[in-house]
């Protein structure tokens, strides 16, 4: 029962976190300044599932400093180091930093809703199984 209670709370969190990236990703189409970045390496980390890549992107920014950030999500299909990909970001915030790829923004946004949507599918299945 404990459990269930708790995937109830998790899932609409996670949702949260689905929520605040898409309101960033419509700020960055509506507002962002747009530049071309080149990815630099792949960072690995070790995850449950063994070990997983992140793209590292720089970029140069409008002032003309040189910028660098790690894209949110994992996985590095069609992001070959030395690549060049769309980066968009604030003005006055390069440290919002977005890739400008239709795919990577589904991944950042449709992930936490699904994983979301996943931890309260599972607590109503187990409220509703319950004796």
């Amino acid at each position: 029962m404990w459990l269930s209670v708790l995937f109830l709370l998790i899932g609409p969190v996670i949702i949260g976190f689905g929520v605040r990236e898409a309101a960033h990703q419509r700020r960055l189409r509506s507002q962002g300044i747009r530049t071309e970045g080149r990815v630099v390496r792949h960072r690995r980390k070790s995850g449950n599932e063994g070990p997983v890549s992140f793209a590292v992107v720089n970029f140069v920014d409008t002032q003309g400093s040189p910028r660098e950030f790690q894209h949110r999500a994992s996985g590095v299909k069609g992001l070959p180091v030395g690549g060049h990909v769309p980066v968009l970001y604030l003005p006055g915030a390069p440290e919002s930093a977005r890739l400008d790829l239709s795919a990577k923004r589904f991944q950042t946004v449709g992930m936490p809703f699904a994983g979301g949507l996943g931890f309260m599918a599972i607590a109503v299945w187990m409220l509703s199984t319950a004796h």
